[in-house]
């Protein structure tokens, strides 16, 4: 039996290159056709697995030194560090491999030599159509930051009106965000209005919009607040792999604590407490790897995503 570590990293990497696949990276399984895929969480992610899988580092980076300007540099910084110290090291040495390749001007957090890797030359760009590929194509439209992403989010999300707080999870500053929505509604496409004195707006060309940026992903997950809960948990686990059962279900319970807020928004409630601690170890495992396989298929409704239509 694999330990839960790697049967984690293994469901990760299933997940990773079925998204770089679709995006059009040299991979062999697309099973994420249906799902919004946003290019800064995916990089995260790949950045977290490089030192498991340097071939998904390598073929991402080959994807990347053609397509980085579908990248939102303000928007990778701004998740990133969500992720504290989760990324640092990975983050600094993804950023300046790419900025040695092509000269990109990514940010680097750490003082990091590039890798010294060949490229594969085998990437390409899938056709926008995809539905998957929604915010890539707003964004080839729109131009790649926040305005795109204001339109992908008002797209792909079920709930008619927002303030800026609200839209604010997208990863830009609420002042950003704020004039962009008042330009938005200057031009007709968006309509704002109060309630109980707090601004919000409401998309109102959505069909025309549609009609020209469609089609529309059947599911929008929140990729940043799912990656957050994995990625989080993935170095707990490995952090603790050696400690005894009683420290290990410790270090996971505070963990599950402090991540409480986002586990509510996914709609993902962890297991509950035990005294046992082997049962509850047992119980944390099979929640966390069945959460994460379902992702990884990639081939079902689950609540924490968001379906469109």
């Amino acid at each position: 039996m694999l330990p839960l570590s790697k049967e984690l990293d293994i469901l990760l990497l299933d997940l990773a290159w079925s998204m770089w696949t679709e995006l059009g990276v040299a991979g062999l399984k697309r099973k994420h056709q249906r799902f919004l895929i946003t290019l800064e969480e995916l990089i995260l992610l790949t950045m977290a697995l490089a030192e498991v899988d340097p071939r998904l580092r390598d073929e991402s980076l080959d994807w990347c030194t053609e397509y980085h300007h579908f990248c939102s540099i303000s928007r990778l910084k701004s998740i990133a560090k969500g992720f504290e110290n989760l990324l640092d090291e990975s983050f600094s040495r993804y950023s300046a491999t790419l900025n040695a390749l092509c000269k990109t001007n990514w940010p680097v957090f750490q003082d990091s030599p590039p890798l010294n890797i060949s490229l594969s030359r085998k990437s390409c760009l899938r056709p926008l159509e995809s539905p998957a590929l929604l915010n890539i194509r707003v964004r080839s439209i729109f131009g790649t930051g926040a305005r795109a992403d204001l339109v992908t989010f008002f797209l792909t999300h079920k709930k008619t009106d927002f303030s800026v707080s609200d839209v604010a999870e997208i990863g830009y500053t609420k002042r950003n965000l704020a004039e962009i929505l008042e330009e938005f509604s200057l031009s007709g496409l968006f309509d704002k209005f109060l309630v109980r004195n707090q601004q919000r707006y409401r998309l109102i060309k959505s069909d025309q919009l549609m009609q020209v940026l469609g089609p529309i992903p059947e599911f929008a997950p929140s990729w940043r607040q799912i990656f957050e809960v994995l990625l989080s948990l993935r170095q707990c686990i490995k952090r603790s792999e050696k400690s005894s059962d009683s420290s290990k279900v410790v270090e996971i319970r505070n963990l599950l604590i402090s991540l409480q807020q986002t586990l509510q928004r996914l709609n993902l409630p962890p297991p509950p407490s035990c005294s046992n601690f082997q049962d509850y170890l047992r119980s944390f495992s099979e929640w966390l790897i069945g959460f994460t396989r379902k992702i990884a298929q990639g081939d079902f409704p689950d609540p924490s995503f968001l379906k469109i239509h």
